[in-house]
């Protein structure tokens, strides 16, 4: 079977090495960074590799109002409070109190506008935000909150390369890969999901290696979009 990616793999990288370098300097001195990339590039799991030994993580469900997600943080941080559209100011504040800890927000893109307001004001409290994004999200934030924006060291995040998946899929010869890597057109979730899928065709017929044919002959059977 196909190993899952581990966070060690994600070192064979180096952009993202040095983007995961950036975020811990950011976080240790209170600032804020916005992760920006494509559908599929792997924001969503460049935040699991973020665990930095000095400070609490706290992840916030972009879908929720503001009042969940400022009661979600304190109840993170032990404290027992309840969401109340009331308490809002009372939460900001108590947050902004405290310190020894960070703020991951995956798919920022979903948060209400009305949650902006009061991530300034943690941002300026020195409470670090590590969120992902589109490049709609920056533009938006360009156009509508211009002042959070330029608070944010943004870090555009791009497809691992084929040469890094050529070192992981090793039971698969180097054409295959490249092959797959094409069609699935830089998505690493999809490129994952063709690769397990071939994986477990391979599997059924009892073949040790996957070459471009098995590959190929795989590709022309399903459509990749």
């Amino acid at each position: 079977m196909i190993p899952p990616f581990e966070k060690q793999d994600l070192i064979h990288d180096q952009r993202r090495i040095s983007y995961l370098n950036a975020v811990y300097h950011r976080l240790y001195r209170g600032k804020s960074v916005l992760i920006e990339g494509d559908y599929g590039v792997g924001k969503s799991q460049f935040l699991t590799f973020i665990e930095p030994k000095k400070l609490k993580l706290i992840s916030l469900e972009s879908l929720d109002k503001t009042h969940e997600l400022l009661a979600s943080i304190l109840q993170q941080l032990n404290f027992d409070e309840k969401p109340a559209y009331y308490l809002m100011s009372q939460h900001l504040r108590q947050i902004n109190s405290l310190s020894g800890f960070a703020i991951l927000v995956d798919e920022a893109n979903d948060l209400d506008h009305r949650v902006w307001p009061y991530f300034k004001r943690l941002i300026d409290a020195q409470i670090p935000i590590v969120m992902t994004g589109s490049a709609k999200l920056r533009t938006y934030l360009s156009n509508s909150h211009p002042d959070i924006l330029s608070r944010l060291k943004v870090l555009v995040l791009y497809p691992i390369s084929v040469d890094d998946f050529i070192q992981h899929y090793q039971n698969f010869e180097v054409a295959a890969i490249e092959q797959i890597y094409i069609s699935a057109n830089s998505d690493m979730r999809r490129f994952k999901e063709i690769c397990t899928d071939c994986q477990d065709k391979a599997d059924e017929l009892k073949l040790k290696k996957i070459d471009i044919n098995l590959a190929m002959s795989f590709l022309s059977t399903y459509s990749v979009n």
